[in-house]
């Protein structure tokens, strides 16, 4: 195993975020390797050495990325452990059994089959006694209800009927993976399984995440720690008073006077004469 991961980051077609994601598959695999032989296989991809700050962040999720030289610890099991069938000769059996398949589809089919661990994943609510259920589904219709029997339904009316529903919520995000599952589940057992999650992840938007894990959260700008938005301070001022405009004065015809008629200049009163040959001749008195 480790020769062919080596024999992989020797070719030049693996571009170096593959590289990262080939180096942390392959560390997972082995549920830890040696710290110095994390160095080396990095070197050799050509990573930098901040890059290996993702793999060590894997911890924070639960996984191990390093062990000891004498690892004492036992291996731990799988959540949904397979079982290797034997050879068939259908290869389209043996296409599933190379491919990846995710803990979610086994999850469902292990739910729909009523096999899934009450301990690991326990109920919120009481479950039902299973014999009131089992009464329910085996309980024949009287022949004078005007009810159809089983073998009476026709192939539409088996499509019109409601299925049982299956909601599952993946928290931080699902694959496009785990969507596959369920509408592979939807249609090999007859069910509606619907898929609610936050965002869908891409491998490099999900080695992002896992490599923000050990950074300060204040230089992350998470909504959720973000100060709540206010409202401008303006908003909050009051008004001003504005006066109201004077009002015009309207007086009555009885107290309004008359007004007095222009004054006319007295004929005494003599005008400046512009012209010298009309002015007033001037007499002086000799004694």
């Amino acid at each position: 195993m480790t020769d062919q991961v080596v024999r992989l980051l020797d070719e030049d077609d693996i571009i170096l975020p593959d590289r990262l994601r080939l180096l942390a598959l392959y560390i997972l695999f082995r549920d830890g390797i040696l710290p110095a032989d994390t160095s080396k296989l990095m070197a050799h991809a050509g990573l930098q050495p901040q890059e290996g700050e993702v793999i060590r962040n894997f911890t924070m999720l639960g996984a191990r990325t390093a062990r000891p030289l004498k690892d004492t610890s036992t291996t731990r099991q799988p959540l949904f452990p397979q079982a290797i069938p034997g050879r068939s000769l259908n290869p389209e059996e043996d296409y599933s059994l190379s491919r990846f398949q995710t803990a979610l589809k086994q999850l469902l089919d292990e739910h729909c089959r009523g096999s899934l661990n009450q301990e690991t994943f326990p109920f919120t609510k009481p479950q039902l006694d299973p014999s009131e259920g089992l009464a329910s589904e085996t309980a024949q219709a009287s022949l004078r209800s005007g009810a159809k029997p089983t073998w009476a339904r026709t192939r539409t009316t088996n499509m019109n009927e409601p299925r049982q529903r299956v909601i599952v919520f993946m928290a931080g995000g699902a694959t496009y993976s785990e969507s596959r599952a369920c509408y592979e589940t939807t249609k090999e057992l007859n069910k509606d399984v619907y898929l609610l999650t936050s965002h869908m992840l891409t491998p490099g938007l999900f080695l992002r995440q896992v490599g923000d894990l050990s950074m300060d959260k204040r230089k992350l700008g998470i909504p959720a720690e973000q100060p709540k938005p206010q409202a401008p301070a303006h908003l909050f001022e009051p008004e001003p008073m504005i006066a109201p405009p004077p009002q015009p004065v309207v007086q009555s015809q009885s107290t309004q006077q008359p007004s007095a008629p222009p004054q006319l200049q007295s004929h005494h009163q003599s005008l400046p004469c512009r012209n010298p040959q009309y002015q007033t001749p001037h007499y002086r008195h000799h004694t």
